[in-house]
């Protein structure tokens, strides 16, 4: 049975590129925003998440608290998706608990990478392994 991945992102144009590189090996679930993410993740329990981090109505800051005091989703690793990856604003993520960080514009083997990791990789590329 194919891992089940939530996709969280405002930019369609972003969730369908992330579903494309992803829908062969994965189930995919998507979500438009952290508050329609929330409540996807918590009915469907994904094995991982992906969020944008600045989105309208919920951003992926105020999704990741929310979703590490959510009992039935706070064991599931988060992954960022930002187009600040690249500066203190990636380090900052993965310091919060985030396990990865997908810099925008999205590349697909970045993509699969990190998604790979943070799903069972390696300590050093997914970030910190345990979230507040």
């Amino acid at each position: 049975m194919a891992k089940k991945i939530l996709l969280i992102d405002d930019d369609h144009g972003a969730l369908d590129l992330l579903e494309l590189f992803l829908y062969k090996e994965y189930e995919i679930i998507t979500a438009l925003n952290g508050f329609e993410g929330l409540t996807r993740a918590e009915k469907e329990v994904p094995d991982l998440i992906t969020t944008d981090i600045t989105m309208p109505t919920m951003d992926g800051i105020q999704f990741f608290n929310r979703a590490a005091k959510s009992a039935l989703v706070k064991h599931v690793p988060i992954v960022a998706i930002t187009s600040f990856a690249e500066n203190a604003t990636g380090k900052s993520l993965l310091n919060m608990g985030f396990r990865g960080v997908i810099p925008k514009p999205i590349e697909r083997d970045i993509v699969r990478k990190t998604v790979a990791d943070a799903l069972g990789g390696s300590k050093e590329t997914k970030g910190q392994t345990d979230r507040p």
